[in-house]
């Protein structure tokens, strides 16, 4: 009932501030006076103006980003398995997920060493995600999420506020609240994340810094005690409700909290220059006035960097200018009086960024260790009824870099940096005398970068990179991207480059881990060795894409099954992961083509994805993944803007990754117990709505669903959701 009445209220609402606008529309055609304006409060127009962009985690730089506020696939957002599908993940929102296509996935030394949180990206924010904004007036959204009821739904609210003091520093701050219930039992999940964020931009000085905090529950139920009650349910003699299916844990937690301080500022060195209305360089002449130039330089500005200097002076000043300049020795391009715009140039920076972190995870069971009532786990190191594990990391880094800017004179055509970082890490996890064992890590960076940003045709970046923990050089990591825009036709046709050399030691809790139920200490690891080459080719609507890399040596989790029997003669699987090592060359092909097809209203996107793992047992990737979006795109009384669709994604069969509750990450599964995924489809149906600053939408998810048929698994054991109505709406508010 809740949802009928939520579905009525937003039609309603904008099917009203639809014909309003009409109207509108039409009064103000004809001449004649808004009958909806008020008779004696005069209107105050607000201004409305919002600039956003991410960072460069490492170094600060400013990368431009679009502000969510666009309509198209908002039905799409709170999908844990991602907007197209390109996701595996356990069924629940917000539930730990892996990349389905290996380009996409968070290898180290990308990924952070506190490994369990990564498979939780879908909800966390970073410095790298982290969107900073510069707004005109104060700026606020409110997004939220919902289907199911009070026993089985999920519900994913996102608050954003954000203000400027002045044109060069802001702030602001993110609620993040995600619940989700489970249609399943025992598969209940909540999160909560809250960041206070802020920035200050100008020429000279640069600043972005935040503060969060994030906290994560997990209920763990290890999936279906049997797959046969969604695949072929008619060998049930009692037909289960999802919620009363029985799972092969209970009362199992994973609990993390995340806490991150994190800074990072620049001060630029340069010059002052002057350019005309046409925008060509002009030489002032020291002969003229200091109070004028020091104007200049008062009015500048971060959001405006280039200021006016003589319009904001008297016009007898303004005027007085003409004689204050000694004539050109030869013809140059002319100065008018009054139209000096002042910039400044960066000539040299230098650059500090800090990040504290402290992440602890605990996992909770109350699974006991006597084998005749242990029904999941397979190996116990620690003694007592129930698992209560708990691991933290606290981690310090700092950089320091020295850039020095491209485009400073003609000769700059590239920027350089050299940067050093000091890297410390304090582990604590259980120990054999009911303790706990601390390992302190200490790392050391140097690296180099030549880049090119600007310039329309060609930007390229080349950076390398040093590590080693006191003992040895042995970690290094070269990168090199690139971009050629020229143009064809009445377009742009972009190729895109980029390649990679990778070596490096594993993460510390591939080495050292210790728990109730997984333990192991292993320092014996080899370096991993990747390379990697790849590229794009993007014309119009039309994107195609390439890659190749071969890896060496590499590390990953592997399930670990054991088959025995209870006490009453009942087969019994026990589970446990440790991680492997593979002394094989294994490498990766991929190849992607993207397509938006436009007939009218009428639009077809399509993506297909090939892969090619040479070992299908330590790398299993699926050879085929297709997403597709079929949909009409119009408006309705001029102003409320319409997509009516459906959308599906599809891979096909291949030995997916299997989730481990023990480690909370992906793992290899047994090949002695198998369980293939794919060939299966899933359809959403969707009505999107956008009319100026709201946003909402209406989606029938799994439409295609039907008990007994075909394999709704992303992971073994753990089932999609079945057909479910979801609704969301997101509100954009300038005040």
């Amino acid at each position: 009932m809740k949802k009928v009445f939520l579905l009525i209220f937003a039609l309603t609402a904008l099917s009203a501030a639809a014909q309003r606008n009409l109207v509108q529309q039409q009064i103000a055609a004809q001449g004649e006076r808004d009958p909806f304006a008020g008779d004696s409060i005069e209107k105050e127009d607000v201004p409305v103006g919002l600039y956003t962009w991410h960072i460069d985690p490492q170094f600060g730089t400013i990368i431009p980003a679009e502000p969510d506020t666009v309509a198209h696939g908002f039905q799409s957002l709170p999908f844990t398995s991602g907007p197209r599908g390109q996701y595996l993940f356990t069924g629940n929102l917000g539930a730990p997920r892996i990349a389905r296509n290996f380009f996409d996935r968070t290898l180290l030394p990308d990924e952070s060493d506190f490994m369990f949180a990564t498979p939780y990206d879908f909800f966390l924010r970073n410095a790298g995600n982290l969107l900073f904004t510069n707004t005109k007036s104060p700026f606020a959204n409110l997004t939220y999420h919902e289907c199911g009821n009070k026993n089985n739904g999920e519900d994913l609210f996102r608050a954003m506020f954000a203000t400027n003091v002045n044109k060069k520093l802001g702030f602001g701050f993110n609620i993040d609240y995600l619940y989700g219930r489970g249609y399943y039992a025992n598969q209940s999940n909540s999160e909560f994340g809250a960041t206070l964020f802020g920035s200050y931009v100008s020429d000279r000085y640069t600043l972005h810094a935040y503060i969060g905090s994030s906290h994560i529950k997990n209920t763990e139920n290890g999936g279906l005690e049997s797959d046969v009650y969604i695949t072929h349910p008619e060998q049930q003699t009692t037909r289960y409700n999802t919620e009363d299916m029985p799972t092969k844990l209970s009362k199992t937690w994973n609990r993390m909290h995340m806490n991150t301080l994190y800074l990072t500022h620049r001060l630029n060195f340069g010059f002052n220059r002057y350019r005309n209305e046409a925008g060509h360089i002009v030489r002032v002449e020291s002969t003229v006035p200091k109070i004028l130039q020091d104007k200049a330089v008062a009015n500048d500005s971060s959001a405006q960097p280039i200021a006016t200097p003589a319009d904001t002076l008297p016009t007898a000043a303004r005027d007085s200018m003409a004689t204050l300049r000694k004539p050109e020795p030869r013809k140059t391009e002319a100065a008018p009086t009054d139209s000096l715009k002042l910039e400044f140039i960066p000539v040299a920076s230098i650059i500090h960024t800090m990040q504290l972190s402290d992440n602890s995870r605990r996992f909770l069971s109350n699974v006991r260790m006597n084998e005749t009532n242990s029904t999941y786990f397979n190996d116990f190191y620690l003694p007592g009824d129930s698992a209560d594990d708990n691991t933290t990391l606290f981690e310090i880094s700092n950089t320091l870099a020295l850039e020095l800017n491209e485009g400073f004179n003609r000769w700059a055509k590239a920027g350089m940096r050299l940067f050093a970082t000091h890297i410390f890490q304090r582990f604590a996890m259980p120990s054999l005398n009911n303790g706990k064992d601390h390992y302190n890590v200490n790392k050391i960076q140097l690296g180099a970068q030549l880049m090119k940003r600007q310039g329309k045709a060609l930007h390229y970046s080349l950076s390398a990179l040093t590590e080693t923990d006191g003992s040895n050089w042995g970690n290094f990591f070269v990168n090199a991207t690139a971009d050629l825009n020229l143009r064809l036709g009445n377009d742009t046709l972009r190729v895109d480059l980029n390649g990679h050399i990778y070596n490096w030691g594993p993460s510390f809790y591939f080495t050292h881990y210790h728990a109730r139920n997984a333990w192991w200490d292993n320092e014996d690891w080899k370096n991993t060795f990747s390379t990697r080459i790849g590229g794009a080719v993007s014309y119009k609507d039309w994107k195609l894409s390439a890659g190749v890399e071969t890896l060496q040596n590499y590390v990953y989790f592997a399930e670990q099954q054991t088959q025995t029997t209870t006490a009453g003669g009942e087969a019994l699987t026990l589970f446990g992961v440790a991680p492997r090592q593979t002394s094989k060359n294994l490498q990766i092909i991929t190849a992607q083509l993207s397509h938006h097809l436009k007939l009218g209203i009428l639009n077809w996107e399509n993506e297909l994805t090939y892969q090619m793992s040479s070992d299908k047992d330590i790398l299993p990737l699926p050879a085929l993944g297709v997403y597709s979006n079929l949909y009409l795109d119009f408006r309705i009384a001029r102003v409320l803007h319409t997509e009516l669709g459906a959308e599906a994604h599809y891979f096909t069969k291949f030995y997916g990754p299997t989730y481990s509750p023990l480690i909370g990450r992906y793992a290899v599964q047994d090949a002695s117990n198998r369980v293939e995924m794919g060939n299966y489809p899933v359809v959403n149906a969707y009505v999107n709505f956008h009319l100026k600053h709201t946003r909402f939408y209406v989606m029938a998810s799994h439409v295609n669903y039907s008990r007994g048929s075909g394999m709704p698994f992303l992971v073994p054991h753990y089932p999609l959701n079945d057909f479910v109505l979801r609704l969301g709406i997101s509100w954009n508010f300038f005040n």
